[in-house]
């Protein structure tokens, strides 16, 4: 705490003793505060790279028996193999936005970013990021992950059947730049020209746009801050395990068609 330069008042504040604009010195403490929360986003990378430096060089045996689930049971209460792994997929792009910005972003934005990086480059897609995010603060928007996940969408969809990997980066790169410059609104693909949404001619697919949806509010409530600090460690790892079963219960799910007898789902 001293070395944010923070310390609690002997007397709380009341709207008689602090009203109107902040003054310089409440400004301070007000970015001095605000950079606990940035540690928690760095400290959320330097997770993934530390993992990565555990597993890769097999420190996690410990005596010479301690298999890398048993540690990350151990040693990161529970943490699952397949958390560990998207950790380690995603420190580089998070490192290069933090470089980037002068700021970490938030998880919830880097998710959504990943396939832009994939198809281009952490370096790239960190540039891209910050051209996104300064264009919705000049216009006093808030950049929101849905928004971060349009974006990527448009740009991803352009590159669609592109096999050359330096034409698949330009195509990306192009549809990303002659996107709006301003906050996007976030709407249905469909609806955006002006036309009636195609009929859905198969329920599968219908009850597929959910299930992405459902992902995404859970992404979404999974990093409300609040809400995980007011979350029993016991809530939460219930509702880990519901998640899971969800997700064990579709993993079993055939979708049969006439050329196709037996396509498995594969969760």
């Amino acid at each position: 705490m001293e070395h944010w330069a923070l310390s609690l008042p002997d007397v709380d504040a009341t709207p008689e003793s602090a009203h109107g604009p902040l003054s310089e010195a409440e400004q301070r403490q007000l970015a001095e505060a605000h950079k606990a929360v940035d540690n928690v986003r760095t400290a959320r990378w330097m997770l993934g790279f530390s993992l990565e430096v555990v597993r890769r060089r097999r420190l996690y045996r410990a005596d010479g028996t301690r298999t890398w689930e048993e540690y990350l049971t151990q040693e990161h209460d529970g943490l699952s193999t397949s958390e560990a792994d998207r950790l380690q997929k995603t420190w580089r792009l998070a490192q290069a936005v933090q470089k980037e910005l002068g700021r970490p972003a938030p998880d919830s934005h880097m998710r959504k970013l990943e396939p832009y990086a994939q198809r281009t480059s952490d370096e790239q897609a960190a540039a891209a990021y910050k051209a996104l995010y300064w264009a919705h603060q000049e216009q006093g928007h808030r950049l929101v992950a849905k928004q971060v996940q349009q974006r990527v969408r448009e740009a991803v969809e352009a590159a669609r059947g592109v096999s050359d990997p330096i034409e698949r980066t330009r195509a990306v790169t192009a549809a990303w730049t002659v996107a709006p410059e301003g906050p996007v609104p976030v709407q249905r693909a469909e609806a955006r020209d002006g036309k009636a949404p195609a009929p859905e001619t198969d329920p599968v697919d219908t009850a597929l746009r959910l299930l992405q949806a459902a992902r995404e509010a859970i992404e979404d409530a999974a990093e409300d801050q609040r809400a995980r600090e007011a979350r029993s460690e016991d809530h939460a790892r219930f509702q880990q395990e519901a998640i899971r079963r969800i997700g064990r219960v579709l993993a079993k799910v055939k979708v049969e068609g006439e050329l196709i007898p037996d396509a498995e789902i594969v969760g």
